[in-house]
């Protein structure tokens, strides 16, 4: 009987192996379709932290937005949709498939390290992520996602590196605080402040502790990438702890527009 169940269990897993190389070969086809579609556009990356406002986002109806993790929990108060959505956390979203699968986006992007595959997701376009290790240099910058997109420890750097694959010159960021209750730090020990509010909902929970040393390094690497390649990106974030990218006021977004 436990050579049987082993056996059955040792095909089941060539299947979804198989199965998951089909579905990476038509992501990639998919990606390789929306270099530069955006050119010469704007958009907004949307992140999860306690500064995302509502009314905010009521202000986005109609541009390109990138939404990313648990976004969907802000759903309920508001009729905002992001364009495009990113998840990167694996146990995220092998914890949410159920709302994942229900959350409605033009592409939904989903960054798989190899071999990994998400049993449940009905839709979504993987990118494999390169999660070599870079710290204390700055990580790599994708220039082709259709072949991979790298590891920045945040879910942002992946929205930066889709982007800029599609050609957009400008980049906002709204909700990005760089700020967490608890950290880790570069000689492995943990750095807490439970008066910080993580996310805009008071009920998420980390799956991960950030390691702000790293992501900075990344955002770093995000604005060389962005100057060298005529890509403006402004934080309008309302407060927060990011100031690698030029500070704009988000209200003055719209002023401009009008």
């Amino acid at each position: 009987m436990r050579l049987i169940k082993e056996k059955v269990n040792f095909i089941y897993i060539k299947l979804m192996n198989l199965f998951n190389k089909d579905r990476l070969r038509k992501s990639e086809k998919v990606l390789r379709s929306l270099r530069n579609i955006h050119k010469g556009e704007r958009c907004f990356i949307i992140g999860n932290g306690p500064s995302l406002d509502v009314k905010d986002l009521e202000k986005l109806k109609g541009e390109i937005c990138f939404g990313t993790h648990r976004i969907y929990e802000i759903f309920d108060n508001t009729d905002w949709r992001p364009t495009y959505y990113c998840a990167q956390d694996c146990k995220l979203i092998e914890s949410s498939t159920k709302k994942i699968n229900q959350l409605k986006a033009k592409y939904k992007f989903f960054a798989t390290p190899s071999g990994k595959w998400f049993r449940g997701l009905k839709d979504g376009t993987f990118v494999r992520i390169d999660i070599r290790s870079f710290y204390p240099e700055l990580p790599e910058f994708s220039e082709d996602i259709s072949d991979c997109i790298f590891e920045g420890f945040t879910v942002s750097y992946m929205c930066f590196q889709i982007a800029a694959y599609m050609g957009f010159s400008e980049i906002y960021l709204l909700g990005i605080d760089h700020n967490y209750s608890k950290v880790k730090l570069p000689d492995g020990t943990f750095l807490e402040d439970d008066k910080i509010q993580d996310h805009f909902s008071k009920n998420d929970l980390i799956e991960n502790v950030p390691q702000l040393f790293k992501s900075t390094l990344a955002y770093e690497k995000a604005k060389i990438y962005a100057d060298a390649n005529s890509i403006s990106i402004f934080n309008a974030t309302r407060g927060g702890k990011l100031e690698i990218f030029k500070r704009i006021d988000f209200d003055s977004i719209f002023y401009k527009k009008d």
